[in-house]
């Protein structure tokens, strides 16, 4: 795995990447925001109350940002190896060291967005085990590889949205059958499961089409 450690020019690739992304449509979070958002409320709609949601590999909680304030959602909780103090209206931002920390959280439901891949693809059972102790509910948005060539775009993209964040940028990806394997491995139910979600529109959408982003519910 290859660690980008942060630099003086932090700030400066921070602000070109917003740019591009807003010219070349490159916004990810309108679509996938939505999407999680509807998840989200057919399971609030299930329990007929507002329900509390943690953000696990939250980073600056994009997400959960966009989703708050809809009235079916009761708190938001940001879980990040990271150090940060932020507060919002429904938001709160926890910095954990080690998956047992995670003992100290509970929520209906956990989103993890595009975080299982820098986990480890063959890690990522056990963290789905343990934040299925802390909810019933998981919503997971990752990636699909499709060879090698799709594998090395993974990873470019991986690294042009991650470099000054300090984000590990994982060796390989999941695909179909290394997902199922996933899921049986952590003794969880797939109640749901969105093979090919577009993500992006314009032109990041031509280079990262629809088949590498895929969305699953899983449930304890």
């Amino acid at each position: 795995m290859i660690r980008f450690s942060k630099n003086e020019h932090k700030k400066f690739f921070i602000s070109l990447s917003k740019f591009k992304k807003k010219i070349f449509k490159g916004e990810r979070t309108k679509r996938l925001s939505k999407k999680v958002e509807l998840l989200i409320k057919k399971e609030a709609e299930k329990k007929k109350t507002s329900v509390s949601v943690i953000d696990f590999g939250c980073g600056s909680m994009e997400i959960s940002k966009k989703i708050q304030h809809n009235k079916f959602i009761k708190k938001i909780i940001g879980l990040d190896i990271f150090k940060s103090n932020y507060r919002y209206k429904k938001l709160q931002y926890h910095n954990y060291k080690n998956l047992n920390d995670l003992n100290n959280f509970k929520s209906d439901i956990v989103i993890l967005v595009d975080v299982l891949h820098h986990i480890g693809v063959d890690k990522s059972h056990l963290v789905l085990k343990k934040l299925s102790k802390s909810s019933k509910t998981l919503i997971v948005k990752d990636h699909f590889e499709h060879g090698y060539f799709s594998r090395q775009l993974l990873r470019f993209i991986d690294f042009y949205a991650n470099y000054a964040y300090g984000v590990i940028i994982p060796k390989k990806y999941f695909d179909y059958k290394s997902w199922k394997k996933t899921v049986k491995k952590s003794s969880l139910t797939e109640n749901y499961f969105e093979k090919n979600f577009q993500q992006h529109d314009g032109l990041f959408n031509l280079i990262l089409n629809k088949r590498h982003h895929f969305i699953s519910v899983l449930k304890r």
